[in-house]
């Protein structure tokens, strides 16, 4: 099983409505799928998707995806390479979605393994295929094991919350949506994350943006890459938002880096 080359991203921003693939991909395809989505299959069957699913093509499997409300969508995409027999013994359901409750193990894996492509290791190849396979594994699990093994603890709503921003800055994340995710009031989300973490929670997703911004410049990544990952919407702002906190533009900084 290998990852190929140059095809994974974690939670890109696609800003077309919708993206169709004739022939279907060559290899295997896992998507994560952050928002409301619609896929049709060759027949022309519209398959719902809800947040938070995981979607997994076969190789030349004709596919068209749909924003369900017309809207710029959020999803990870990991193309791989698979020995079918391997395929067929984990027996995970194609062309049908997988809505898991267990987001956030599979984020940081997405996360980690995005981590490793960065990386200019001679082993990040071996490393990202390892990843994958952990998170075929996380999704066998699932489906596979009581749910009771799967029942998340109560009171760390707050904490997961976090954890889910700070893995995922490339969404275009509102004070309303958090609280939403924390399942708190606006006003009591607000008011306990400041408490808990001494800073507001969008001051904190612009520090997470921040640190992701610049080890991406570290790493040669291309700003409509760190577009993508951080949340940015343009150029500009990203240039602007970079300056205000370095004193340097990030075409700057990345001169500087070089000198």
């Amino acid at each position: 099983m290998q990852v190929t080359k140059n095809k994974f991203f974690y939670l890109k921003i696609e800003n077309i409505v919708s993206n169709a693939f004739e022939h279907g991909r060559p290899q295997w395809g896992l998507e994560y799928f952050k928002n409301k989505m619609i896929v049709y299959d060759i027949n022309g069957n519209a398959i719902n998707i809800e947040p938070d699913s995981i979607f997994i093509i076969p190789p030349d499997t004709y596919f068209k995806t749909e924003s369900a409300n017309g809207k710029p969508w959020t999803h990870t995409c990991i193309t791989f390479d698979a020995d079918e027999e391997y395929m067929k013994n984990l027996n995970l359901p194609a062309m049908t979605p997988i809505r898991i409750g267990k987001t956030k193990e599979l984020e940081q894996l997405m996360f980690d393994m995005e981590d490793r492509q960065l990386s200019s290791s001679q082993f990040k190849q071996d490393a990202q295929d390892a990843y994958l396979l952990l998170i075929l594994l996380t999704i066998y699990d699932y489906l596979n094991m009581p749910s009771k093994d799967y029942t998340l603890n109560a009171g760390d709503d707050l904490q997961k919350l976090r954890h889910t921003v700070m893995n995922s800055t490339g969404v275009f994340w509102t004070v309303e949506s958090m609280a939403a995710q924390a399942n708190m009031s606006v006003r009591g989300f607000q008011r306990k994350y400041k408490e808990m973490y001494g800073k507001s929670p969008i001051a904190d997703l612009y520090d997470f943006r921040f640190v992701r911004a610049k080890r991406l410049l570290d790493t040669g990544y291309s700003i409509n890459h760190i577009l993508n990952s951080c949340g940015f919407r343009s150029p500009q702002h990203f240039s602007t938002f970079f300056k205000k906190r370095s004193g340097m533009t990030p075409t700057e900084y990345v001169k500087n880096k070089k000198k």
